[in-house]
């Protein structure tokens, strides 16, 4: 696996260059990837600049180029550019499975005053509703053991899981997403309790609990469909897909 870095200053959203946050972009590429076809650098394309791979621990923001799993729905750069056009992602995970291999990838962008719009894509899952929870740290490594590294909810004010609970939901929780007989599912959601980085706009309107801090955060698909009740994950049932994102800035 071959690492490299780019600097996505340029394609960073004004507020956050205005306020000197610059990010630092990691990439590790083990599928597909060619260090001679694919260059980073002033030269790198949007797409390249989009899909973000955290694995093992290579973690952090990540950009992908353009290749897919053998045998693989998830899209070409073409796709790519609809999920998140040039300057839209403030951040970007790829999905992997229980066998490691990628199988889509997440968009994210921040609201200026709080709150999160995710764009989704995911391959090879199951016909019918998964539920997809936002987990404590940006760990996907352990995908032979149902990645339970990524921890639990994210959940800082101690509320009952489910967005149908009274005493409800957790910041983690998040409408299902449906995926089709060919096994895709895109999907847009958006969650007005998370905040990606620290702001005072955020602080003040959803609290001091950015998504992006030391350990980063992880984006849990499950096998089945949240009822958004049952506790604790709405019986959900396993994890069995995993996006990690953490950032060094």
């Amino acid at each position: 696996m071959e690492i490299r870095a780019f600097d996505l200053a340029s394609a960073w959203p004004e507020a956050k260059r205005a306020e000197g946050q610059k990010p630092l972009v990691y990439s590790a590429l083990p599928f597909g990837y060619d260090a001679n076809v694919h260059q980073f650098g002033d030269n790198v394309n949007s797409a390249q600049k989009r899909c973000a791979i955290s694995m093992a621990s290579a973690m952090f923001l990540s950009a992908c180029g353009e290749t897919t799993a053998p045998g693989s729905s998830v899209a070409d750069a073409a796709l790519l550019d609809l999920l998140a056009p040039a300057g839209w992602a403030d951040a970007a995970g790829a999905f992997v499975n229980g066998a490691n291999a990628p199988i889509g990838y997440i968009a994210l962008a921040e609201s200026p005053a709080g709150g999160v719009l995710m764009r989704v894509d995911l391959a090879n899952l199951a016909e019918g509703w998964h539920g997809i929870h936002l987990h404590q740290i940006g760990d996907c490594s352990d995908y032979s053991d149902g990645f339970k590294a990524s921890g639990g909810h994210i959940n800082p004010d101690d509320r009952s899981h489910g967005l149908l609970t009274a005493d409800g939901p957790e910041r983690a929780d998040l409408p299902n997403i449906y995926a089709g007989s060919d096994g895709r599912a895109t999907a847009e959601i958006f969650s007005g309790s998370i905040a990606l980085f620290p702001s005072e706009a955020a602080a003040a309107n959803i609290g001091p609990h950015p998504l992006i801090d030391e350990d980063g955060f992880a984006i849990i698909v499950h096998l089945n469909a949240d009822d958004h009740g049952t506790q604790p994950i709405g019986g959900a049932g396993k994890r069995v897909a995993c996006a990690a994102i953490k950032a060094g800035l």
